[in-house]
């Protein structure tokens, strides 16, 4: 992948980037998925990426070797057609998607953990 220049002098558009406008993206990606309910702080410990005077929970950006991990972690409506393996695969090319739009790193690994399902009332439990 070819980098921008962020400037005559700047770095590299990729390296100016922060992990967590990275992180606001992915999480935008994975709101246009539909099965998405939401995303999950983690289940046994604080899932987040950090910056300054912001978190961004549920994503972590990692950067590796030159090349980016992110680990989503979410809560899926669930539905009876509800196919977990295919809406991961959903996640994965939104965010894919999202993060190379940014002109970021190239991603290494997509980790989706399904955390939580949502199950919406129906009008019987009223």
């Amino acid at each position: 992948m070819a980098e921008t220049p962020a400037g005559e002098d700047g770095p590299p558009l990729s390296e100016t980037l922060s992990e967590i406008r990275i992180a606001r993206a992915v999480v935008g990606a994975a709101q246009s998925v539909s099965g998405f309910a939401g995303v999950s702080p983690g289940r046994f410990a604080e899932v987040a990426t950090y910056g300054p005077g912001e978190t961004v929970r549920g994503v972590v950006v990692r950067r590796l070797s030159g090349a980016l991990t992110v680990e989503v972690h979410l809560r899926a409506a669930y539905t009876p057609a509800l196919v977990l393996p295919a809406l991961a695969g959903q996640l994965r090319d939104a965010v894919r998607h999202a993060v190379s739009g940014l002109g970021a790193e190239p991603i290494q690994r997509i980790d989706i953990a399904f955390d939580d399902l949502s199950v919406a009332k129906t009008s019987e439990e009223d």
